[in-house]
């Protein structure tokens, strides 16, 4: 004798449910939004990242070609703020790139000690949304 034993209602049905598929929906779009926000500031972070390694090679620049000078230039004798007849520097040659570069130097003459001046480079260049930003290098130099 066969027994047939019949399935509940609840064990015959297969699938999702709606509300199942929309939770789903919602912990995969969180996701997919959590990355386009951490690949945006990926980004944002590059950008600045360049402009500050730019910055700093047009200050390394100047800083050496400074240093190559003669202890009695006549640049480290008087106190003096020198802006690069340059200025506005732009690095490369791409036409949506709106970056533009001030440099400027500050010899301090006698500063640390008597013999010795400061120099201080600063580069200037005004952020995507509008901040400006500074890289400055200091060095003292031996004016005699």
């Amino acid at each position: 004798m066969k027994i047939h034993r019949r399935l509940s209602d609840s064990t015959r049905e297969s699938g999702f449910t709606l509300l199942e598929v929309m939770i789903a929906m919602a912990v995969l779009g969180v996701g997919l939004l959590s990355i386009a926000v951490a690949q945006l500031t990926a980004m944002k972070v590059s950008s600045r990242s360049k402009n500050l390694q730019q910055a700093m090679f047009l200050a390394r620049e100047q800083m050496d070609d400074l240093e190559a000078l003669p202890p009695n230039a006549p640049v480290l004798q008087a106190a003096a703020v020198i802006d690069d007849p340059a200025n506005p520097i732009q690095l490369t040659a791409e036409q949506d790139d709106t970056i533009r570069f001030n440099r400027s130097v500050q010899v301090t003459p006698n500063a640390p000690s008597a013999g010795l001046a400061q120099v201080i480079v600063t580069v200037t260049w005004t952020a995507a949304r509008g901040g400006i930003q500074q890289v400055q290098l200091n060095s003292v130099k031996r004016m005699n």
